[in-house]
């Protein structure tokens, strides 16, 4: 007599068969590297961290598809950064940080701010080849929120300065503040006595290209653009 198969039902199979799957895609895409690349401010361990975070970062399938619908991690240091997938295993990070255009040196620390006044970084070292400008006037700062002044005024002038710097690729090593906020801009062996105003933009426009050609010719002195007009001379007064 022959024995009868027993069918297993399609309601146990499906299940059944969902599970292996995921259980399969699960072991098989399951995160075994991650690389960063261009970080600066942090270690490759710390980005990888704060961008793969979450149970779903840890799976390729399902960090490609939060990632794709938007709920990537927010990294206030960064502009952007792209997340790539160079094997089944691999989640590669590129970075494109902020870049840090100035520094306040307040007491004895610096502030490292970007083109927006948001803060980057904050240490007790000076960071070499980053300009800075010095003030006595309190200063004060978050990570990544704009940074804080008690003289509001001078603050705007540290901006349009490090701004202006920027736009006009004026080259310069410190500027500092006397106390009645009066500017004075150091590059090379050159001092510049800008004076206290609301916005530089016709000095620095003036300057940018003297500063470079007597840079260029390795030129000593001091100028005075304290109460310099539209279309006036600019006097290199050389040391003796």
């Amino acid at each position: 007599m022959e024995q009868q198969i027993r069918k297993v039902p399609w309601k146990v199979v499906i299940p059944v068969s969902i599970v292996v799957i995921l259980i399969l895609l699960i072991f098989l895409f399951r995160v075994t590297k991650v690389t960063v690349e261009g970080n600066t401010f942090f270690s490759e361990e710390v980005v990888a961290s704060e961008v793969c975070n979450t149970f779903w970062d840890k799976n390729t399938i399902s960090a490609f598809v939060k990632n794709h619908l938007g709920f990537s991690a927010e990294l206030p240091y960064v502009r952007e950064y792209e997340i790539t997938y160079p094997g089944m295993n691999h989640i590669h990070i590129k970075l494109y940080e902020k870049k840090i255009v100035a520094g306040i040196a307040y007491m004895s620390q610096y502030v490292y701010f970007d083109k927006d006044g948001t803060v980057l970084k904050s240490t007790n070292e000076k960071l070499p080849d980053i300009p800075l400008f010095e003030t006595k006037t309190m200063t004060t700062f978050t990570l990544y929120e704009t940074v804080q002044m008690e003289d509001e005024d001078l603050l705007a002038q540290i901006m349009n300065l490090s701004q202006l710097f920027q736009h006009y690729e004026v080259t310069w090593d410190s500027v500092v503040f006397d106390r009645k906020n009066a500017a004075y801009l150091y590059t090379g062996d050159i001092r510049v006595s800008l004076g206290k105003k609301s916005a530089y933009d016709e000095e620095i426009a003036a300057l940018s290209s003297v500063l470079k050609t007597a840079l260029e010719k390795n030129l000593s002195g001091e100028i005075d653009m304290t109460n310099h007009h539209f279309g006036g001379d600019i006097i290199l007064k050389k040391n003796k």
